[in-house]
């Protein structure tokens, strides 16, 4: 088995991963993300350069495990139109072609409800319409539109992107899991993903606490009023007047408060998204949910272990009979 690469997606898990289980893999070395950025992402598209990554990686390559979710594109500039996206795959395959590639998806609209509540926490201002549809208000030739980039809901069509990296290691070698079924049952599937992997790891030194916790609705729009006095960190954001060191100072107060329980349950995915919108998404996302169903369909019925097969087919996974990912496509 040649390098474990985990390239995201955001908001399923990395933080736990990297923070909590990548580091206690004891039969592999774990690389912290700032070394995966510089071997990956430092570089322009044309100014990469596969030996110098692997000289940024270091001897003894296919020991390691990459864990950095920016690997499959931006969160809020959705990987550049998937140009990054592609791009990236393009250069770990270069790099370290015999690489294990872990890819995490999650319920689209689920992922673009934690998009925009990310936004929020990095600064933003914006209701969740104007985060996703925004560009929608430009003429089609406005400068705004290439510079700086936005929000891309074709982001979280994951099918697109599974495909390329089918192509380019095989499919055998691109495991893609759920992250509702991770969030299910942590120990669980854990234990299975180690197994599949070969990984050696005491999960009993585990930290299982959750990380990145949603905001409470007081909090949300505390977040949101509390961002008109920085100008930071997000792009497409308004100010009213830029106080130096209040994000930081906010967003600790933000983290206190919402870690005290006094103002309410987190928010869910229904709490924020109306029905016209979902509707709206929901039809958007059908065709490529339909072939990652069937893609992930495909993968349990190649995965001869049977370390993962009791997290599949839930939350309406498809039901067809399992082809092989180039029927996928």
């Amino acid at each position: 088995m040649g390098a474990i690469v985990h390239i995201g997606y955001h908001k399923t898990g990395t933080t736990w991963f990297q923070d909590s289980f990548y580091p206690r893999v004891r039969n592999r070395r774990y690389l912290p993300r700032v070394t995966a950025r510089a071997a990956f992402l430092a570089s322009g598209a044309l100014h990469f350069d596969p030996a110098e990554a692997r000289r940024t990686l270091g001897d003894a390559a296919d020991d390691i495990i990459l864990c950095e979710e920016n690997l499959s594109g931006g969160l809020h500039n959705g990987g550049l139109a998937g140009n990054l996206s592609k791009d990236v795959a393009d250069r770990i395959a270069r790099t370290l072609p015999d690489a294990e590639i872990v890819i995490f998806v999650r319920d689209p609209l689920s992922a673009v409800v934690s998009a925009w509540l990310q936004y929020v926490k990095g600064g933003g201002t914006f209701g969740l319409r104007r985060y996703l549809f925004g560009r929608e208000r430009l003429s089609p030739v406005a400068p705004e539109r290439d510079e700086p980039p936005g929000f891309c809901l074709g982001h979280f069509g994951y099918i697109r992107l599974i495909a390329h990296y089918d192509a380019l290691f095989g499919p055998e070698r691109v495991h893609v899991f759920r992250y509702e079924h991770f969030r299910a049952d942590p120990r669980g599937f854990a234990a299975a993903y180690a197994a599949r992997l070969g990984l050696d790891i005491d999960l009993a030194q585990i930290d299982w606490r959750a990380r990145n916790a949603s905001l409470s609705r007081p909090l949300l729009r505390m977040a949101r009023a509390m961002n008109l006095f920085t100008r930071r960190a997000v792009a497409d954001k308004s100010w009213l007047i830029h106080i130096p060191g209040w994000y930081r100072l906010s967003r600790r107060l933000l983290r206190r408060a919402n870690a005290s329980g006094w103002f309410g349950r987190p928010l869910t995915t229904d709490d924020l998204i109306d029905s016209v919108l979902r509707h709206r998404l929901r039809a958007y996302y059908a065709p490529d949910e339909a072939m990652l169903a069937v893609r992930l369909r495909w993968q349990d019925e190649a995965d001869r272990s049977g370390t993962v097969l009791r997290w599949r087919q839930r939350h309406g996974d498809d039901d067809r009979s399992p082809q092989t990912p180039a029927h996928c496509r």
